[in-house]
């Protein structure tokens, strides 16, 4: 019973370092250091240690001998990896899922877009764009696609914050986002889902290009 109670906590634990981590409040190269984790969780040690080898695996920290725990930093090719993943599991998302949009899809898709254009906050605005993909990907009904987009859109997202911040000053062009829906109203899907891939790559050339430019900075 107590094994089980240590794993439930465990994992507890590593959700809630995941999100902070996947929202930007524990930034790459961050120590982590397992008595604050403790304190914070009022846990032993023991399942502080599993949830940190809970992330180790999923690639969201690194341990070090004698240094311990550190977010891990994300370069440049791991980006492109990614995101090129990102594209074709988009692409086959969008062709299921646009045929069955309903009116339903078109005003959430419309009202996400209308807060975009009002807030000039990165974190609104991150939380608005993984809205925007739940909307368009949900409909395809393939679950574990669905559930794996949204694994890597997160994991991208302390990227997005810095390029939304540093780039355009915490809001986001609604332009694309308003296209998008409009090629889906006329029943254009091949259209709709050419487009969102050309956006997929400028963003990545852009993302890119951001981390570059920061670690030189660093």
């Amino acid at each position: 019973m107590k094994k089980k109670k240590e794993s439930t906590t465990s994992n507890k634990i590593a959700d809630s370092l995941r999100e902070d981590i996947q929202y930007g409040k524990l930034r790459p190269s961050d120590k982590i250091i397992e008595r604050e984790i403790a304190e914070k969780y009022e846990a032993s040690h023991i399942p502080v240690r599993e949830a940190l080898r809970i992330l180790e695996g999923e690639g969201f920290v690194v341990h070090r001998k004698f240094a311990g725990y550190t977010v891990r930093e994300v370069n440049p090719d791991e980006m492109i990896e990614l995101y090129n993943v990102m594209r074709f599991l988009t692409v086959q998302l969008l062709n299921r899922a646009i045929p069955r949009y309903t009116e339903i899809t078109y005003y959430q898709l419309k009202s996400i877009t209308a807060e975009m254009e009002k807030t000039k906050d990165a974190e609104k605005n991150i939380d608005l764009i993984m809205q925007f993909a739940d909307v368009i990907f949900h409909p395809a009904g393939l679950t574990f696609t669905f559930n794996l987009s949204k694994q890597i859109l997160k994991r991208n997202i302390p990227i997005l914050q810095g390029v939304i911040r540093t780039l355009s000053k915490g809001s986001i062009p609604v332009k694309p986002f308003n296209h998008f829906i409009e090629l889906c109203q006329k029943h254009e899907i091949e259209n709709a889902i050419m487009f969102s891939a050309e956006q997929m790559d400028a963003a990545t050339k852009t993302f890119v290009a951001f981390m570059s430019e920061t670690r030189r900075a660093d």
